[in-house]
């Protein structure tokens, strides 16, 4: 999630005493190279006597990526990086390559201005976790289905798999420990999670956590392009392959966030559903996420149960209550 203008407004008008601070969206950002629009959003604001450009990664981007890809900055141009939270071993990063960043309520590192404010060693107690992060609920939805006998895993290869970085395994890790669901433990450099409690357990645990994987959904008459590998059902029209419930007559499919940003662009949506219209449900993270047997299915795959039963779970329709208690007890632990 982007920080927003006012937080970080806020902080630098208490941190530095400014009082008519104003954060614009940065002018020139349809002239940068496409590279820097999809990975970062801009804004400018006025510091004093200079002119300084804001970049927020919207992505979970390694920082040594984030480093290059902001070598194709104008180079006249004061660059400050904005982030909602750093690890210690990332900000001693930043500052070794000179790189000015921010992160509210935390640290302010200015390096062409020689200010340095750090606010982390009077850090408070950290607020408990109240809903996993997508992508680490991926990661252990992918290990419930995927690895059903294991009672040891390794986020960072199934980060890998689901093509996240090293940083967010490890706050995976963090996140899944702090909530009692796992234990940690290294082998060599690399760090593994075990449970004594079997699948089940550790599903119905981590269930009050758990959150929809579906961001939005859009209705649209435009043809989207996929490859046949990525075409994916989701919604009623999965339940209704899973369980006895009815489809409708639309067919809905699930687009993971690259898809949506690939497509968007050529795609009119619809105010709202119309006959003969599809629905296409964009979501927090990757939705093909089933049995490699599954997958070889000669008919078009559906979402993975787990996501599909928390895309529904608030839903208030009996037909639909019905349906997902139908395919819990289909889950195969």
């Amino acid at each position: 999630m982007l920080i927003s203008k006012q937080s970080i407004a806020q902080y630098l008008g208490s941190t530095l005493g400014l009082t008519n601070l104003t954060l614009v969206d940065y002018p020139k950002t349809q002239q940068l190279p496409y590279l820097l629009q999809d990975e970062f959003a801009f804004l400018q604001m006025e510091l004093g006597r200079y002119l300084v450009t804001l970049a927020m990664p919207k992505k979970d981007t390694p920082l040594r990526q984030i480093r290059t890809a902001l070598t194709h900055m104008p180079k006249d141009e004061l660059l400050v990086l904005c982030f909602e939270s750093l690890a210690s071993y990332e900000r001693r990063y930043l500052i070794e390559q000179k790189i000015s960043f921010l992160v509210p309520g935390n640290q302010l590192y200015l390096m062409e201005l020689g200010i340095d404010l750090r606010e982390y060693f009077h850090r408070q107690r950290k607020a408990p976790v109240r809903a996993l992060n997508p992508a680490t609920q991926a990661m252990l939805l992918w290990f419930l289905q995927n690895q059903p006998l294991a009672s040891e895993w390794s986020p960072s290869e199934i980060a890998a798999t689901l093509q996240y970085s090293n940083m967010t395994a490890s706050r995976a890790v963090a996140e899944l420990v702090e909530l009692g669901l796992f234990e940690e433990f290294s082998l060599g450099r690399r760090k593994y999670l075990r449970s004594n409690d079997g699948h089940e357990v550790i599903w119905q645990k981590a269930k009050a956590y758990l959150r929809t994987p579906v961001k939005f959904e859009i209705w649209t008459h435009s043809p989207v392009f996929l490859r046949a590998s990525e075409i994916c059902l989701a919604g009623i029209s999965a339940l209704s392959k899973l369980t006895m419930v009815n489809a409708d007559q639309e067919t809905c499919y699930a687009l993971s966030p690259a898809q949506w940003r690939e497509n968007q662009t050529n795609i009119t949506v619809l105010p709202e559903k119309e006959p003969g219209a599809t629905c296409y449900q964009i979501w927090a993270y990757e939705p093909r996420m089933q049995r490699s047997k599954d997958a070889n299915s000669s008919r078009t795959p559906c979402v993975d149960a787990l996501s599909l039963w928390l895309s529904f779970r608030d839903n208030g329709d009996s037909r639909i209550e019905l349906a997902l208690s139908d395919l819990e007890k289909k889950f195969r632990w």
